[in-house]
């Protein structure tokens, strides 16, 4: 080829892919995808064109087309490049993939060691798969590298609130508002701190400012009616709830804390029409009707509280026959415990707000081993079963029984508690069934002679909701092999217990999947 015509064709492709970035910045889409087309039909690993075009897909929604022009960007990216690696991680994460963003991240880091975004958005990525104490070391790496970046700034400090370093997330918040002033996101995470400190007032003042800087912070309003709940202000509650409600129609949380600030002031019944407004659009929304059983209950309707919480009609637990490869629940048990033990998420620790002396692995659900394909059908042939159950039963009409999915997929992970562990009163609330299977069991801290150290209870709300009258609980004994099912707005805890093995079970959520 001639190379005067080799280069002129490369100028065309260097001139088109600048007038596509051109348009790209006016907020042309349709020009930019068109032009960005061209530039990689005459050369398919233009690395600037493949992460352009994956950054306009991502923006116009087209989350899959992102991906591919993204994933394709990573695989021509130049050797020392990192930009297409952190583009396509923030995609990952911003879309539920947190295991796939963070190999991604970490191979950004090992390629520049010294980037602050790639190790900000590590952190964000540990942050929400629950392992706060990693995210701190990452993120104070980024700070020190960078100590006027603020975003690095406000992520050290919501890494810190997850971990429970109450102090130190508001002296972080403080720097972080050094840096950018005024920034809502940062106060909310320095209120939260001071809320869980007891520091009601001081939470309130602060959120206030956050929402009077941006009036449409949901997050805000929330724990702005939390601090004011926590020192009996139910009217203040009540109108920053409102606010949030208003501004999230469809937002769960917003409308169950209105509903419990309104059972706070002694309105039970304005709990309960609260609820009921929401539940006629979203009618097996956990928290609303959790926040509905206590407010019947303390409305004097008792019966109707124990048919909704379904606890002795609803929680089911059976003793599983072993997959047909395995001799007995034994082995296959063995296996299991094998397999969580060798588990590569095993190796961090996953911090869980529910779990106290205890570790977990991330999800089992990811690159499934054999023993979890057998496990996921297992449940799949329990959750039909409850299903056919249920519907023939007398408690066919409860709304979660009539809005069981027709399709479902399933994610499970394994916790281990030690000597002394618990979980702490909590529910699932994004899910529609959860469960919890007995892989082992300490022999020498549970049955005869400790009670019911160790068992499951059903039943007792967090201290965060109201509820004047007390609703009643059910405690069930581990067994391995034991399956128990429950709907997933259902609290549940777990006895503290004495023994010198571990507690090893694995807990799943069942989610409603697409018809």
């Amino acid at each position: 080829m001639d190379s005067r015509s080799s280069s002129s064709r490369a100028e065309k492709v260097t001139n088109t892919l600048a007038d596509a970035a051109i348009a790209h910045r006016k907020g042309d889409a349709v020009t930019a995808k068109r032009l960005y087309r061209k530039v990689l039909k005459a050369q398919p690993g233009n690395f600037k064109a493949l992460r352009l075009s994956g950054a306009l897909a991502q923006e116009t929604g087209d989350l899959d087309e992102a991906i591919r022009l993204l994933s394709a960007a990573v695989r021509h990216a130049p050797a020392d490049e990192t930009g297409a690696l952190e583009d396509l991680s923030l995609l990952y994460l911003q879309t539920g993939g947190q295991e796939k963003a963070e190999s991604l991240l970490r191979r950004a880091v090992a390629i520049n060691p010294a980037s602050v975004i790639a190790l900000t958005r590590l952190g964000s990525t540990l942050i929400t798969c629950g392992r706060g104490s990693e995210a701190v070391e990452v993120l104070q790496r980024a700070r020190h590298i960078d100590p006027n970046e603020p975003q690095s700034a406000y992520a050290l400090a919501h890494a810190l609130l997850e971990s429970s370093e109450f102090e130190k997330a508001i002296a972080a918040a403080e720097s972080a508002l050094a840096l950018r002033p005024e920034d809502p996101p940062t106060l909310v995470v320095k209120g939260v701190a001071l809320y869980q400190l007891e520091r009601y007032r001081d939470a309130e003042e602060v959120l206030m400012q956050a929402t009077l800087l941006d009036a449409r912070d949901v997050n805000a309003w929330i724990h702005l009616g939390r601090a004011r709940l926590a020192r009996g202000d139910s009217p203040g509650a009540i109108e920053a709830f409102a606010t949030a409600a208003e501004q999230a129609p469809d937002l769960a949380t917003v409308h169950s804390q209105l509903a419990n600030a309104h059972n706070a002031a002694g309105h039970s019944e304005a709990a309960i029409a609260a609820c009921d407004a929401y539940l006629d659009r979203h009618p097996i929304a956990a928290a609303l009707i959790l926040v509905k059983s206590l407010a019947l209950r303390d409305a004097g309707r008792a019966d109707q509280a124990d048919e909704l919480l379904g606890q002795d009609s609803l929680v089911m637990a059976r003793q599983i026959d072993p997959p047909a490869r395995y001799d007995d629940v034994a082995a296959y048990n063995k296996a299991l415990e094998r397999m969580i033990r060798s588990h590569p998420s095993l190796a961090h620790v996953h911090t869980n707000r529910a779990t106290r002396h205890g570790i977990q692995t991330g999800s089992l659900m990811v690159d499934p081993s054999p023993e979890m394909r057998s496990f996921e059908r297992l449940i799949d042939a329990r959750i039909r079963a409850v299903k056919q159950a249920l519907r023939a039963s007398a408690h066919a009409d409860h709304p979660w029984v009539r809005h069981a999915p027709s399709h479902w997929f399933v994610n499970a992970w394994a916790v281990l508690l030690g000597d002394q562990g618990y979980q702490v009163s909590h529910i699932h609330p994004e899910a529609w069934m959860s469960g919890v299977y007995y892989v082992a069991t300490p022999e020498d801290g549970m049955g005869s002679g400790h009670g019911e150290d160790g068992w499951i209870e059903f039943g007792s709300p967090t201290e965060q909701l109201f509820a004047k009258v007390p609703p009643p609980t059910r405690r069930l004994e581990p067994k391995p092999g034991l399956m128990v099912t429950f709907p997933s707005y259902t609290f549940h805890r777990t006895i503290p217990f004495s023994g010198q093995t571990e507690r090893i079970s694995i807990a799943f959520d069942v989610f409603a999947a697409p018809d």
